[in-house]
This record gives C-alpha cells, sequence and structure tokens, in this order.
C-alpha cells in the first residue's frame, strides 16, 4: 500500500505540474479589424487588416497581419492631390499580462504588442499651376505610379474580451515609429499604407473580431 500511495501521489503531482505549460500550442485566431472597414467610407485614407495568430501557453501570441491601405486626397491649401493604394504587412508578438498559472485561460484580458511593418507601394501626385516668379509661364505636375516603401515599427497595449464560445472583440492602441522610407526622384510620400500620413511618429488603433480556434 505505501507504494501504491507514493506511485499516485507521484502521479498527481506530475499532472498537477502540467495543468500550465508556458510554452504548449493551444490554438490560433483569425481576425479582422472593422475600424478601418467602417473608416473608409467616411474618411479619404484609411486601412483595413486582418491577422493570424498563434496561442502559446495562452501568454505569447506570435502574430502575423496583412492590410490594404489607400488614400484619395486633395490638400485644401495647397491643391495638390495624392492618391494611393496598396497592401501593407507587420509581423510580430503579443504579450498576456493575466495567464496565471492560477488561472491559465482568462476570457479577458490586457495584452502589450510589437511589430514590425513593411509596404512597398506606388502613388500619383497632381498639383495646381505654379508659376514662375522669374518668367513667369505656369506649369504644373502629374506624376503617375510613382514608386515608394517604407518600413516602421509599431508598439502598444491593448484588450481583448470575450463575447461568445469561441469569439473575442479586441481594441488596441499603437504607437508608429518610422524607420525608413523611399521618395520618388521629384515628390515626397504623403501617406504609407498601413502607417498613415508620413511623419516621423504617430498613433494608430484597431477594433477587431477575432474567431478563436482551440487545439486539443
Amino acid at each position: 500500500m505505501p507504494a501504491g500511495l507514493s506511485a499516485q501521489e507521484k502521479e498527481e503531482k506530475a499532472k498537477k505540474e502540467n495543468e500550465y505549460k508556458f510554452f504548449s500550442f493551444n490554438g490560433m485566431g483569425v481576425s479582422a479589424d472593422l475600424f478601418g472597414l467602417v473608416y473608409s467610407f467616411i474618411g479619404e485614407y484609411t486601412s483595413a487588416e486582418g491577422a493570424l495568430e498563434f496561442n502559446i501557453g495562452n501568454r505569447l501570441y506570435p502574430i502575423a497581419e496583412v492590410g490594404y491601405g489607400w488614400c484619395n486626397h486633395t490638400d485644401e491649401a495647397s491643391g495638390i492631390h495624392y492618391k494611393s493604394a496598396a497592401p501593407y504587412y507587420k509581423v510580430g508578438i503579443s504579450y498576456n499580462f493575466f495567464t496565471k498559472r492560477e488561472n491559465p485561460n482568462p476570457k479577458h484580458y490586457i495584452y502589450g504588442l510589437a511589430r514590425f511593418c513593411w509596404s512597398n507601394f506606388k502613388y500619383d501626385l497632381d498639383t495646381p499651376d505654379i508659376t514662375d516668379p522669374v518668367w513667369g509661364n505656369a506649369t504644373s505636375l502629374h506624376l503617375r505610379d510613382v514608386e515608394g516603401a517604407s518600413m516602421w515599427a509599431e508598439v502598444g497595449a491593448g484588450i481583448k474580451v470575450k463575447i461568445a464560445k469561441g469569439f473575442h472583440m479586441g481594441w488596441s492602441i499603437r504607437y508608429k515609429f518610422r524607420i525608413t522610407e523611399k521618395n520618388g526622384p521629384n515628390s515626397k510620400i504623403w501617406y504609407i499604407p498601413g502607417y498613415g500620413i508620413n511623419k516621423s511618429t504617430c498613433f494608430g488603433g484597431t477594433y477587431s473580431l477575432i474567431y478563436d480556434i482551440p487545439f486539443r
């Protein structure tokens, strides 16, 4: 009997220790950003994206995001018209701060995120007539399919809330900072798909519907 009890105790101890495995593969999730889709009906520039993430121990979430950004904007002050549309790509990781050994699978949680992003695109640029101050003649620019590119990074935080079995709603706020940019020979990029207006830094956000695919 003592030998039998010892084996049973060891089995129960091992089972308890394996209740939460940090590097276990627990499934994956697919999501769609609803904010970008809604804003596309009211804004002159926006983007929409989908994502595929992998659940590692309910704590680490490697993720790949693919989106499409577009812009059709005319500046009221200068009259310059800028148009572009192209895909963009993001890879990175999210970290769930709410997962603990005693609560390995929370329904709602707060996470931090980091992404590396890039886009290669083309844009059109039209200007109104510009008068030469010396000769007095007027001319305008009409550039087509100018090649541009940019890489940037994003860091931020988000919240996920369970709304039904297998479904979450998610919000995130992201601080973006540009790493590189490639302008055309006679113009400067005004809008970067997936990033926004071309500044050294900017903020962005997502509002996503997530479907979780469990793995047993």
